[in-house]
């Protein structure tokens, strides 16, 4: 598929992740997990600010209220960004168990202010990576569970399926891109397979869904953005010069632009030196 690229700004980031775009303040966010780092970009005048977190942030999400909640390593937040550089955190829950190996991930926004949002962690033979939905007063209840390396979310148009992603794969639980029906009272059922990765040297990573309820998918261990229709079959591939494609977001005054993060975690010179935008946002308009 033709596609105009461009790097929009490149911090280096080690994992970069979870773009998010606000179309009130029409501003672009994401975050760097290991780095501890919320950024934000601002296309009306070109300049990118970041704040450092107390622990890993696996995504920043924006209310209807103009507020931000960001899933730290150990669970949900409300958080300020500060004139200093800094975020002033305060707890909604916890997620981790107190467990090391149990974070926060990944997360989307449906239409109803509701934020869908997925943990990692645990054993190939115990997978502890779950999704959950906090309804608009926050409160959280379980949807999914049984995953190692949970990624995504997200809904299509209509609201009524959610697509979830294994990104490591386990005996239980192949990776790929699984599609659930959303009961209306908010429940997953009729889960399966949409998108198997066997046919890819690579790992399925963050995902977004477009108005005409295409799936736009990142691979983790590849420069390649791909796009597949709500049945499962890949329609579009555009090539970055990025390795370690994470989480595209659509964003833009019409909503005509794909943001694409990446990451720089376990790059060799080698690598960087033929994907050079590696840890930077891509920008994408799909002709």
């Amino acid at each position: 598929m033709p596609a105009d690229v461009r790097c929009l700004v490149n911090p280096g980031c080690s994992l970069g992740e979870g773009p998010t775009w606000d179309p009130d303040s029409q501003r672009l966010y994401w975050v760097d997990i290991l780095e501890n780092r919320i950024y934000r970009h601002d296309p009306a005048d070109g300049s990118t600010r970041l704040w450092t977190t107390p622990e890993h942030v696996g995504f920043v999400v924006v209310q209807a209220n103009g507020r931000l909640v960001a899933g730290f390593k150990s669970g949900l937040h409300h958080v300020e960004l500060n004139d200093d550089a800094t975020v002033t955190a305060s707890r909604i829950d916890r997620v981790d168990g107190d467990r090391h190996d149990v974070r926060f991930n990944d997360a989307t926004v449906d239409d109803e202010g509701r934020i869908w949002a997925c943990t990692l962690g645990g054993t190939p033979e115990e997978p502890l990576g779950t999704y959950y939905c906090y309804d608009t007063d926050l409160t959280r209840r379980t949807v999914d569970d049984g995953y190692l390396v949970a990624n995504g979310p997200a809904l299509s148009p209509d609201g009524r399926l959610l697509y979830t992603v294994e990104t490591s794969g386990h005996p239980a639980r192949a990776k790929g891109v699984y599609v659930s029906s959303v009961t209306p009272d908010g429940a997953l059922e009729k889960q399966r397979l949409l998108i198997g990765w066997d046919a890819y040297d690579s790992w399925p990573d963050g995902v977004v869904t477009d108005g005409e309820g295409n799936l736009w998918l990142g691979e983790f261990g590849g420069n390649v953005l791909r796009c597949f229709s709500s049945a499962g079959e890949q329609i579009a591939a555009v090539p970055l010069p990025a390795w370690n494609v994470t989480k595209p977001a659509l964003g833009g005054e019409r909503g005509e632009l794909l943001y694409v993060t990446s990451a720089r975690v376990d790059v060799n010179e080698e690598t960087l030196a033929r994907y050079p935008e590696t840890g930077g946002v891509l920008e994408v308009i799909v002709r």
